[in-house]
């Protein structure tokens, strides 16, 4: 009898494991993405001629590498807890992406089937939720000419709190508040005081707010975005830019022979997460950028003189299955009023980019690709051009 009931127990506790395990999930992913890559920038615009050239092996152009860890509890009642984290890193190199162990995101949260979920930590802002196309890489990056938009590092928020609703027929709705660092004593190196209406800010908050909304049903996808980062103690001394906004609408149909993507948006006293600031390329320090430009154009504010910023900025791109493989085309531009007296002047121009692509897929996870792009006036300095081409391989896991 003794026996029995101890066999019981023991079989019963396996059960119990065996639940708990099902109950709970954590999964390993990554991606690896490397080939030879060459870049070649040249600028004929003013006294001298001035170029630029990189090539050899390239980390991450179509998808930047990384390998991550996701995971789910189920906790009854379709209430889940769930987790992410996901570490960048240089292929050719194994270094780490920007310094931290999990750059990419890293955030813990509650998940309801009939709530949404929330969550908080380092993640993407409402940018990347609601965009319903696709983009290119490199120069043909929508980030390129957008600010807050895209798959790239300027789309995540640190210290973040997000909320995402369930689908509602079709709609999803995003919102992001990323409380910056905190600060609230001490300068950051090379800026000073700031006075808001005779309020005196003394710490880099960096305050971010985002939201967004977007509609799939079937072929058709529509989405919206709108983003506001506070640039107290960000900007230099003179400037009057409390904040920084950028929104856009996009949309995209799959006509099955072809996908059409589309986009349109505009940027205001800046460019946030902007990864398009002609000194941010590779391989090119000591771009001829315009005087009185100071550090550029950055993500971060632009200084005295800047604060009327205004960019309009769109995108169009083309994608159909070719043999074993999906053929890809994409145009990126952007207008802004840089060239206005006050600002650049006659050393500006407006962004015009165009890329070709061709991914040749060797399995559902493991793909070849080839690639060309040209853009006019990087970064908006006038005749500042840029020409790339490579070849990769890119491998899922």
């Amino acid at each position: 009898m003794k026996k029995t009931l101890l066999a019981a127990a023991l079989l019963a506790g396996f059960a119990t494991a065996g639940v708990a395990q099902a109950e709970t999930s954590v999964t390993l992913y990554g991606i690896l993405d490397t080939g030879y890559g060459y870049q070649n920038f040249k600028d004929s615009h003013g006294a001298t001629d001035f170029r630029a050239r990189s090539s050899g092996l390239r980390s991450g152009f179509v998808n930047g590498n990384r390998w991550g860890l996701k995971g789910a509890e189920d906790l009854g009642n379709g209430l889940r807890a769930i987790f992410q984290l996901e570490n960048g890193f240089n292929i050719g190199t194994g270094s780490l992406d920007g310094g931290n162990m999990f750059n990419r995101q890293a955030f813990v949260g509650l998940s309801s089937d009939n709530w949404g979920s929330l969550t908080l930590g380092r993640q993407y802002s409402a940018g990347v939720d609601t965009f319903t196309g696709e983009e290119g890489n490199g120069l043909g990056d929508f980030d390129k000419v957008f600010g807050a938009v895209g798959l790239s590092t300027g789309t995540r928020v640190n210290n973040s709190f997000k909320y995402t609703t369930p689908s509602f027929s079709g709609f999803k709705a995003v919102l992001l508040y990323g409380t910056g660092s905190g600060a609230t004593s001490g300068v950051p190196a090379g800026s000073t005081t700031v006075v808001r209406n005779g309020d005196v800010d003394l710490g880099d908050r960096g305050a971010r707010a985002s939201a967004g909304l977007s509609y799939t049903n079937g072929p058709l996808g529509i989405g919206a975005a709108y983003d506001r980062q506070s640039v107290y103690g960000q900007n230099p001394a003179g400037s009057n830019v409390d904040a920084m906004s950028s929104w856009n609408v996009n949309g995209a149909y799959d006509f099955e022979v072809v996908k059409l993507s589309l986009m349109f948006g505009q940027d205001r006293n800046g460019k946030i997460g902007w990864n398009g600031d002609a000194n941010g390329y590779d391989g090119t320090s000591g771009l001829p950028i315009p005087a009185g430009a100071g550090a550029g154009l950055t993500s971060y504010g632009l200084g005295a003189g800047y604060q009327d910023f205004k960019s309009n900025n769109w995108a169009v791109g083309l994608s159909a299955p070719v043999g074993p493989g999906k053929l890809y085309a994409f145009y990126n531009g952007s207008h802004s009023n840089l060239n206005d007296a006050d600002k650049w002047g006659d050393a500006a121009g407006n962004i015009n980019a165009y890329q070709l692509q061709y991914q040749y897929f060797l399995s559902k996870r493991t793909k070849l690709y080839v690639y060309g792009s040209y853009m006019q006036d990087v970064g908006y300095v006038k005749d500042l051009r840029g020409t790339e081409a490579g070849v990769g391989i890119n491998h899922k896991f």
